[in-house]
């Protein structure tokens, strides 16, 4: 009977995403008008060197961002993850995580923060800069919840609690994440995800409100601190589905073949693709390539999606008889810009 149920929820959530797909279909039209697209940037060497094909794979903390599902499959008892990239225009994005298996499922704790330097600061007096600097800082926390609803069914969910602050002006909203994967038992596995359905954001804050003379006054009243209202802003909802072949040619080689098709609501579609080579679980190879659908040219008359290729490679090493870290590398390619560089670390006790 609980088997049941739970292939009656999978169908329902693949029959939910069908309808959302069809409703909410991104184009480029809307590509720029949401915000928080801090939420889109992937994180963990792994998953980004496979493009984010890995929907239907993914475990342990790093599947807190990709699929909320996976951390119901977690290696060990606990499980820690640091990342570090170096993204687009010298950004850095760095990303935590843990993960703890308890009698009812598993928990998990994740922070994500974007780092931009110093920022100068500009004014219409001083359109050249003031001599003073600033540093946004955006961050976004979660709480997950993942476990086992059969021995081949998982089900999680993502909390997220998302804040963007600009000098003295902030923003909030909260998202949630779910995901469950299905390992079908003959080396095929299918994912399914929802991401970032949430509220709406808004700014707000001293940066918004100027001081401007109220038309009619007398010529020596005070000027009026006037706020100037923001617009609400959509988060950038995202909806995939992800299947996956495990082929083992020899002992201890495996070989794990991917695809995703994601759904956006403020852009174009995409298509993933990508492959893990490993020997014993220890060595790890990585390769991926991501499509966008319908992809437009941009002003000097190349696509507008500025990704492609992304390669990588892994290393597991057993500390002890429960005790294992890994360490992983990606290289994601990236039109007019420098490449992405993930570095990530993940200790399993």
């Amino acid at each position: 009977m609980k088997f049941k149920y739970s292939v009656l929820f999978v169908l329902s959530l693949f029959l939910t995403i069908g309808l959302v797909l069809q409703a909410e279909a991104g184009t480029s039209k809307r590509t720029g008008t949401n915000a928080a697209d801090e939420l889109l940037i992937p994180v963990g060497a792994r998953g980004t060197a496979l493009g984010g094909a890995n929907l239907s794979t993914v475990i342990g903390t790093e599947a807190i961002f990709y699929n909320p599902a996976g951390l119901g499959m977690m290696d060990g008892a606990a499980e820690v993850l640091f990342s570090h990239q170096q993204y687009l225009a010298d950004i850095g994005v760095n990303y935590a995580a843990l993960g703890a298996r308890t009698g009812i499922g598993n928990f998990g704790i994740s922070l994500k923060s974007l780092s931009f330097g110093d920022i100068p600061v500009t004014t219409e007096e001083a359109p050249e800069g003031t001599g003073a600097t600033f540093s946004p800082n955006f961050m976004t926390v979660g709480l997950s919840f993942a476990r086992s609803m059969t021995d081949r069914i998982t089900a999680g969910i993502n909390l997220k609690l998302i804040n963007e602050s600009i000098m003295s002006t902030n923003a909030n909203a909260i998202a949630f994440d779910l995901g469950v994967q299905y390992r079908t038992g003959a080396g095929v596995n299918i994912g399914v995800s929802m991401k970032n359905i949430g509220s709406s954001i808004k700014y707000s804050g001293q940066n918004l409100e100027k001081l401007v003379g109220v038309p009619g006054a007398e010529p020596t009243a005070a000027d009026r601190r006037m706020a100037i209202p923001a617009e609400k802003a959509e988060l950038p909802s995202v909806f995939e589905i992800g299947l996956s072949y495990d082929y083992v040619p020899v002992e201890k080689v495996n070989m794990s073949f991917m695809g995703n098709f994601r759904n956006h609501n403020f852009q174009n579609d995409e298509v993933l693709a990508g492959a893990e080579f490993d020997y014993a679980k220890t060595v790890f190879l990585r390769g991926s390539y991501s499509y966008q659908l319908n992809s437009e040219e941009d002003i000097q008359g190349g696509l507008s999606y500025i990704y492609g290729p992304a390669f990588g490679f892994g290393l597991a090493y057993p500390l002890t008889a429960t005790t294992k870290v890994c360490f992983d590398y990606a290289y994601r390619m990236a039109e007019y810009f420098d490449a992405n560089q993930l570095f990530t670390m993940t200790l399993t006790f």
